[in-house]
């Protein structure tokens, strides 16, 4: 059956989400409202920010964006085409970036991250890719048809099997194009130039790009994923090399700016929820599920436990200009590193608010999560 089909019966819920964001509807349809600019959202839940040169994004329900040109001292509401939750932002330089979010979406910007526009409509990518299947199956029961009326006897029986699959096959998509659409959440983004990107969600998506996002191809069969287990986060070394992490221990690596891809041996059995990587001594951090935290010095092809005083789930984290770490998760954990990721201090904010990510900038710590944005000095 094609992994193309998705509908609702066929699919259960994504669970296993870091407990920070809300549960996925399980029926969604595409929308064309704007997010509503709020006084107050930037208390929203926000999932991810990242730098855009100077300036700060940051992202989360409601289609939230917000944007600020001080440090985070003050924030503006960007203008979005949707109120579907997003998930993650990626800026390549201080002008162009995207962000992904539940029903497929895409968004880029092309301005800072003031205004956004949807690149990528996920429900409409899925219902096209279940007319082509519908599509697909019609034109191989004809053909089977065909030969099964001059096939010699031997080869009826492996004839009338394939055709009965194709007949199945056949119900699967009218079924599909029956109900009301659903596709996959997208987790992460990550572009390694202005052409070519990737973006990473549920049920094993792999999404690519090679002219700036005006077109995305599906490169899920590129991954040895079966089980269509979720990928949860992407990021690279901007030189071509690149690696996926997910749930069940899953880690995929590139070297090739994302030609081919290899399954690194699972050295851990539960969820990924982020990657790091320090390009002042090109180490990768993967981490996740109860304050599991590992570091590669060998881009993916060893890994190290971190022996750390925490067992809270980790969400995401960023590192400064010189080189200092903050991972942040669970109930306001915060991890702290001055040495590359190699000895973490452990801390909890006194709100208990769960954390998404962090970033630095300047003197500032900026997390985001529950509650919404948390500024605090490096110090602290």
């Amino acid at each position: 059956m094609s992994g193309e089909i998705r509908h609702a019966s066929s699919r259960q819920l994504w669970a296993g989400a870091l407990s920070i964001m809300i549960a996925l509807p399980l029926l969604v349809q595409a929308t064309t409202d704007h997010a509503a600019i709020m006084p107050l959202a930037q208390h929203s839940l926000l999932l991810d920010i990242t730098h855009a040169g100077e300036r700060i994004v940051t992202v989360g329900e409601r289609g939230h964006i917000l944007y600020s040109d001080d440090r985070g001292n003050s924030w503006s509401q960007a203008q979005v085409p949707t109120t579907q939750m997003l998930t993650a932002v990626h800026f390549y330089n201080s002008q162009r970036g995207w962000a992904v979010g539940h029903d497929g979406l895409i968004l880029v910007s092309d301005d800072g991250g003031k205004k956004w526009r949807i690149q990528r409509d996920g429900i409409a990518a899925q219902h096209q890719a279940n007319l082509q299947a519908r599509e697909h199956a019609y034109q191989l029961i004809e053909k089977l048809q065909i030969q099964l009326a001059s096939a010699e006897d031997d080869q009826r029986p492996r004839l009338e099997l394939a055709l009965e699959d194709a007949r199945m096959d056949l119900e699967d998509a009218d079924l599909a194009l029956a109900e009301a659409v659903f596709t996959s959440p997208l987790m992460d983004v990550w572009f390694t130039d202005d052409r070519r990107g990737w973006a990473v969600g549920a049920f094993g998506t792999l999404l690519a790009t090679d002219n700036g996002g005006r077109s995305w191809e599906n490169h899920a069969q590129s991954l040895d994923n079966p089980d269509e287990f979720h990928l949860n986060a992407i990021t690279g070394d901007g030189q071509g090399r690149l690696v996926i992490a997910g749930e069940g221990g899953m880690i995929f690596r590139s070297l090739d700016k994302g030609s081919n891809w290899q399954a690194i041996e699972p050295f851990y059995a539960g969820s990924w929820f982020g990657l790091l990587y320090n390009p002042a001594d090109q180490s990768l951090l993967a981490f996740g599920l109860r304050g599991n935290l590992y570091r590669s010095t060998d881009f993916a092809d060893s890994w190290e436990a971190l022996a750390v005083d925490n067992h809270v789930t980790l969400a995401g984290g960023g590192i400064s200009a010189d080189g200092a770490i903050a991972l942040v998760g669970s109930v306001g954990t915060l991890l702290q590193s001055r040495d590359g990721g190699k000895t973490f201090s452990t801390g909890m904010l006194a709100d208990r608010l769960s954390l998404s990510s962090a970033l630095y900038s300047g003197d500032h710590l900026i997390m985001v999560g529950q509650g919404g944005i948390k500024v605090r000095s490096n110090e602290q």
